[in-house]
């Protein structure tokens, strides 16, 4: 079933058959829409609607394949190709640069254990004990007997002390550990393969050219040898 005008929006992608993109419609009528002017059409490109295999992915698919679009770009630079004095083509040549990015990965971690380790430790403490003496002596002289303790039963009892040692433990902080974390710049070199465009630029026959005073002159082809113009703006023989 043709894709009708209704189906395509513009901006919408448009890819040839083997997925090459070509660009993005920016005209739309009944009979045909149009693709943007860039560097694989050098003017605004025209597609018929039964020139569209189909709409995927919100993509416009065309039924023909790069190397044909190729042929009728070549065909289409070919009419163009005629200049008026004062008129110039320009062709872009491209260049690929590197563009670096930077992430934070977790390249190790540094883990810290704590145990308990039970040991015995010794302290010597001075303590104090009561020590009672018993002494047998004669009276120097003979007195007589208090009244009321002659002759009774009884007993004394005297109480003898001494100091003991009881131990108890109490935690008490003696060092700590303090960590933290520092950023060490250092430069890494980034490597990556990237392309540019170049252009051969070859005279046939012998047309006249300017040099840069602006004289015409004539310069056969064995006698200039092809130019070669570098992405980079640069140009070398």
């Amino acid at each position: 079933m043709m894709v009708t005008h209704e189906e395509i929006k513009r901006g919408m992608v448009v890819r040839s058959s083997d997925g090459e993109k070509l660009g993005e419609v920016v005209r739309i009528d009944e009979t045909r829409f149009e693709i943007e002017k860039g560097f694989f059409f050098p003017k605004e490109y025209a597609v018929r609607y039964d020139e569209v295999a189909g709409i995927r992915a919100g993509e416009v698919i065309l039924t023909h394949a790069r190397d044909q679009l190729d042929a009728a770009r070549g065909r289409a630079r070919e009419a163009d190709a005629a200049i008026d004095e004062g008129d110039e083509i320009r062709v872009p040549l491209a260049e690929e640069e590197i563009v670096v990015g930077k992430t934070v990965q977790e390249v190790g971690r540094v883990q810290i254990t704590k145990e308990v380790i039970t040991e015995e430790k010794q302290v010597t403490v001075p303590v104090s004990r009561e020590v009672v003496h018993v002494e047998r002596v004669p009276v120097s002289e003979e007195r007589p007997a208090a009244a009321g303790t002659l002759f009774e039963e009884g007993s004394l009892s005297i109480p003898v002390r001494e100091e003991r040692v009881e131990v108890s433990t109490q935690p008490v902080v003696k060092e700590e550990l303090r960590i933290g974390k520092e950023v060490v710049h250092g430069q890494e070199t980034a490597r990556a393969t990237v392309r540019r465009e170049t252009a051969d630029v070859r005279t046939d026959g012998e047309p006249p050219r300017q040099d840069a005073a602006g004289e015409a002159t004539a310069t056969a082809l064995e006698e200039a040898p092809p130019e070669r113009a570098t992405g980079t703006g640069g140009r070398r023989r």
